[in-house]
């Protein structure tokens, strides 16, 4: 069985008949982690230079979350391994919590 008729398992569309989700697999999509947030005023953004640390107001072990086109999907963990960061997925949203975010 593919990951995609994995992933439909219990799903039906309108007519009764499973979605084939195959088409859409190759469609490219933005992925990206949020470490966190931070507001600052426009004359703090022009003094930024190299090197310095912008508090971020968040713990340095806290989850991030993980985003597929600007909207949350999973939320993991930092992990560092041969020098290199990476996210750990320990969470992933539900499909009914993905689908009400659209309407925001």
């Amino acid at each position: 069985m593919s990951d995609a008729a994995k992933d439909t398992a219990g799903l039906e569309t309108a007519g009764g008949q499973k979605p084939n989700l195959e088409a859409i697999m190759h469609v490219p999509l933005e992925v990206s982690v949020e470490l966190g947030r931070v507001e600052l005023p426009l004359h703090a953004v022009a003094r930024l230079h190299r090197g310095m640390v912008v508090d971020l107001k968040k713990e340095a072990n806290a989850e991030v979350e993980i985003l597929a086109n600007g909207r949350v999907f999973a939320r993991g963990e930092v992990v560092s391994a041969d020098g290199k960061l990476g996210v750990r997925v320990v969470e992933v949203v539900p499909p009914g919590e993905r689908i009400r975010s659209l309407g925001s």
